[in-house]
């Protein structure tokens, strides 16, 4: 019997790429889409390369009978959900949360990072980190994900075996990751117009980033002597992020090479490269898959890390549709391969 799902925020980058995935998959039903500056509009007017989906009405939720309603997906801005919505919802219904409304544990850090009051953080307890991967067992016992974001996920699932190692002693790290211009979102800034981005590059969010307590938080729980520098940059392209991560070396790279490879053996979207071989974003994009590799610097005193993931697909959309499918026991692969 297929799930039926709604989807909330179709229109942006996200949504857009979540609906892509979602109508295609063989266990779903799209029964909902809401959205404001699109409410009237059929899905297919906007986005021709849907199939079973081409035919369904953008509403107003306010107006949707919701008692068929399997799981909804949230593609909201952040504070759109907490604020806004999710006290209005049925609380028996499976939500997929891809904003970062859910996702830190202290509630002074979201109000300081996201520049946001939080109205609804007594439902932060029902919420699981979706770090597929790593968090697969918990998600399949939760009714309630919080999708991480691109930037923390490019991040995390390089680094959380090689801390989990305590031989390797982990503490002091540098995180310089780079992303496509999709990770802004849809909302027009002029520095994000063509005429500004192309052929530029910059750092930006140097002494405070909304993920920087995201990052900092999941590392902290599995050792909380770690600490690190991370300093994102935006790239001229449209989307993929790199992270380059350095670690003081204890090891040579092949235990860090081989710790890695265990950790994830077997898992479909987690590619660790071979020999010398540079992850790329090209590789990546339009994938849910996140290519690593391991390396030494040239004076043998530093182990990097490279890691590259598609910012809209593992980042997001991607993420959450495998997240589904660990939680509703569906084929995790399916649809995303």
């Amino acid at each position: 019997m297929a799930l039926n799902v709604c989807i909330f925020g179709v229109s942006g980058y996200t949504g857009s790429k979540l609906l892509y995935y979602l109508d295609k998959h063989k266990q779903i039903n799209i029964h909902g889409v809401f959205g404001n500056s699109t409410s009237g509009k059929r899905l297919g007017d906007l986005f021709e390369n849907l199939n079973k989906s081409s035919k369904i009405k953008i509403s107003d939720y306010k107006n949707f009978n919701f008692s068929k309603t399997d799981l909804i997906f949230s593609c909201l801005p952040n504070g759109k959900l907490q604020n806004d919505i999710i006290k209005n919802l049925d609380p028996n219904i499976s939500i997929i949360d891809l904003s970062g409304d859910f996702r830190l544990n202290s509630k002074s850090e979201y109000q300081k990072f996201y520049n946001l009051s939080h109205s609804s953080y007594s439902l932060k307890k029902k919420f699981c980190y979706g770090l597929s991967e790593v968090n697969r067992n918990k998600i399949k016992k939760n009714k309630f994900i919080s999708n991480p974001g691109c930037y923390p996920t490019s991040i995390l699932l390089p680094l959380i075996p090689l801390i989990k190692e305590k031989k390797l002693k982990v503490q002091d790290i540098i995180i310089d990751s780079k992303s496509g211009i999709s990770g802004a979102g849809k909302q027009p800034k002029i520095e994000n117009l063509f005429t500004e981005i192309s052929g530029n590059f910059f750092s930006y969010g140097i002494e405070s980033h909304k993920h920087f307590p995201e990052i900092n938080q999941e590392i902290k729980l599995i050792n909380k002597k770690v600490s690190f520098t991370f300093v994102p940059h935006v790239l001229p392209v449209i989307s993929g992020i790199q992270s380059t991560i350095y670690l003081e070396k204890k090891f040579n790279e092949k235990e860090y090479y081989k710790i890695l490879k265990n950790f994830y053996m077997n898992e479909p979207f987690i590619k660790i490269y071979s020999g010398k071989k540079v992850p790329q974003i090209k590789e990546v994009q339009n994938t849910n898959n996140i290519a690593i590799n391991v390396f030494t610097d040239q004076l043998k005193k530093k182990i990097i890390i490279v890691s590259c993931i598609d910012n809209l697909v593992k980042g997001a959309a991607g993420q959450a549709i495998q997240n589904m499918n660990i939680m509703f026991d569906f084929k995790e692969t399916e649809s995303l391969i």
